[in-house]
């Protein structure tokens, strides 16, 4: 073989290896298959039935003690989003905030149907959707303490102790708002009420929560918490649902059913149902609406 048919098959050599290893790094799982794992989208659009994580927090979703029946803000929006695209919504696993990612990584389920708090060090990890609705976090504080009433500030002190959840956007609110208090972080998997509960009971100072979920804690516990500073919450969160990292597809159907509920107002009057107290959930604000006045 003379150097120029050597150096010809060198050549052909490398740009065969080079097709091949583009083939086999598009979208494949197995490079020697070239199989392409489905995606929950193509799943989910195969079968007709898009399977829902939750977890339990009043009043979005919620689960009868006695039957198991899931009710909730979040279970009538993802029936309506069934009956618009045709598709059967199945309440696949319960879940809590230690273990949600764990389920929804593995396949087990298609996505968050209980809407969460959004933030970046979650977007690493998750896709996020559109906004159904917003509600404001708030410090809460013993009904007898008066001691930062009408000033947060007083909160950002090494005296003072916030109680969180692990893994929670409120513990990171805690962190950029009151760097110099105390942060005492409970289980991800812990019951929703215990960090009001530890305030109450004096293990801890402050608690940043919503409106709703104090309301649910307060039907058991009259004036036990309050807000200590009600014009001016610490955050506006929006509360989303969640697909996995590497399927926008169902993230971008999601998006569009959501805002086919907006739009058609139906979310608005899922709220007006839901909502524990006047105003504690934001509406979703339309785009058109100051071209109409």
């Amino acid at each position: 073989m003379t150097f120029k048919q050597t150096a010809l098959v060198v050549v052909l050599a490398a740009v065969t290896a080079f097709g091949v290893s583009q083939y086999a790094g598009r979208g494949s799982t197995s490079p020697v298959s070239g199989v392409k794992k489905e995606t929950a989208f193509e799943r989910v659009m195969r079968t007709g039935t898009l399977r829902c994580g939750y977890y339990v927090f009043a009043p979005t979703t919620l689960r009868d003690p006695n039957t198991g029946a899931l009710s909730g803000l979040s279970v009538d929006m993802m029936d309506e989003i069934g009956k618009n695209s045709g598709l059967k919504i199945e309440w696949t696993e319960e879940t809590d905030f230690g273990n949600w990612h764990t389920g929804l990584a593995a396949g087990r389920f298609d996505a968050m149907c209980t809407p969460m708090w959004p933030d970046s060090h979650l977007a690493r990890i998750v896709l996020f959707t559109r906004p159904m609705l917003f509600a404001s976090i708030n410090a809460y504080a013993r009904f007898d303490d008066h001691r930062f009433d009408g000033n947060l500030a007083a909160i950002n002190n090494p005296s003072v102790t916030i109680i969180s959840y692990e893994n929670n956007p409120a513990e990171r609110i805690a962190k950029h708002f009151f760097p110099k208090a105390k942060i005492m972080t409970l289980p991800a998997n812990s019951p929703g009420g215990l960090g009001a509960e530890n305030v109450k009971l004096n293990k801890a100072d402050i608690v940043l929560w919503d409106a709703n979920g104090v309301f649910e804690f307060s039907k058991n516990n009259p004036q036990t918490i309050r807000n200590v500073d009600p014009s001016h919450p610490l955050k506006v969160m929006p509360f989303e649902l969640l697909t996995r990292i590497d399927d926008p597809q169902l993230r971008d159907f999601l998006d569009v059913s959501l805002q086919e509920l907006e739009n058609s107002g139906v979310t608005n009057q899922l709220i007006d149902k839901w909502e524990q107290t006047p105003g504690s959930f934001f509406r979703v604000s339309q785009p058109y609406i100051n071209e109409m006045k």
